[in-house]
Order: C-alpha cells, then structure tokens, then sequence
C-alpha cells in the first residue's frame, strides 16, 4: 500500500501553490515550511491547522476551493520521485499487488496516476472518500487489504509520514518510511516504521527478500 503525496509523488509545490492562492482569498496566509512538514493530513484538518479556525463553514469552504484549484491548476505540476515507475513496474511483473492508499481523493488520485504512468501498475486505489475515517485510523488500509484478498501479515504500509506509520500499525500491517518526504528517519521510526529507506528503489529488495 502506497501513499501518494510525498512518498510516490512530489506534490508539494502543487499543494503549496493551491493552498496560499486559496487561503488569500479568505485573508489567510500560509506558512510554507509548516505545510511541507504536515501533507499528510487530510485537507479539512489543513486547513483547520494552518488557519487556526474552528469555523467548520470556512473549513469547508477553503476545503471546497482548494479542491477545485488543485484540480484546475495543481495536477500538473505533480512529478513522481525517482525510481518510483522502475520499481513500481518491477514489483509488478512479480505479482505484487500494489494499491495506492491515500488521505487525497478520487478524482485527483486517478487523473494523476493516468497522466504519471503509474494506473497500469496499481491493483486499486483507496482514497479518503473510499472510507469512514481518514488515516491513521486503519480504514483505508483495511479497505486496500479487502479488495486485494489479502491479510495485514502479507502487507506493507509504504509512506512518508506518522500519519502512514499510524494507519499501517493499526491495521496490523508492517511499515516502510521514506525519507524524502514530510518526516525524518526518526520520527518515522517513532512512528512505528519496521524499515526506513532513503530511495524508493530500495522498497523492491524489501518487498521481494
């Protein structure tokens, strides 16, 4: 089970160009490095945290906005990291089944594995409106394992931050942080994370023995 922001994909300068151009429009302004360290929660939560408010109306309205902005302008900006097609492709000539596992939504998440390259190596994708509870409740790794027919003990949590590393070990599941992302090496370990690597290409010997 894969994330997608800031573990497959670099979406950070997309996010953070949607998410300034929507908080102006409410007067806010956004703390850049905050945002970068903190991309994995979901974006009503961002916004939560990012504006201080607990105004559920604004929430949802900067919510709303930012979708669409990111729809209209963000999803081309996106780039995956490298390796991330190589070993995608590799692990599944072998038959691992490979989901995308994610707080993002549908919409962006299947446009932007279309346009990466990534959709004809992916099993399924499970999203934040696919489930109940966004991560790192267990929901959307419980759902991934559902669809696929397989149990916590034959999969692995691939992601860039506590909010990966809580999901996987609520469902049971092993972990795998990556460094490049939102968090280091240890507080990914702190997380929860049973291995750290530093390339992507590095998941295929962990995958594969």
């Amino acid at each position: 089970m894969l994330d997608f922001d800031g573990t497959t994909a670099n979406t950070t300068p997309s996010i953070i160009c949607c998410a300034e151009k929507v908080a102006l429009t409410e007067g806010y302004t956004i703390d850049r490095e905050l945002l970068a360290r903190n991309t994995g929660f979901t974006t009503e939560e961002a916004f939560r945290f990012l504006t201080g408010s607990d105004d559920e109306e604004l929430i949802e309205r900067l919510s709303q906005k930012y979708r669409d902005t990111y729809i209209s302008e963000g999803l081309d900006m996106i780039t995956l990291f490298d390796g991330v097609l190589e070993t995608m492709k590799n692990l599944h000539a072998k038959g691992i089944k490979l989901a995308i596992a994610t707080n993002n939504v549908t919409p962006i998440i299947e446009y932007a594995a279309k346009r990466l390259g990534m959709a004809e190596y992916l099993f399924t994708t499970v999203c934040l409106n696919d489930v109940e509870n966004g991560k790192p409740a267990p929901d959307i790794a419980l759902e991934a394992m559902r669809r696929a027919g397989c149990t916590a003990e034959e999969s692995i949590v691939v992601g860039d931050s506590t909010f990966d590393m809580g999901m996987g070990r609520n469902a049971g599941c092993r972990c795998c942080g990556v460094t490049y992302g939102s968090h280091n090496s240890q507080t990914l370990f702190d997380g929860g994370a049973d291995w750290v690597i530093n390339d992507f290409r590095e998941l295929e010997k962990i995958v594969l023995g």
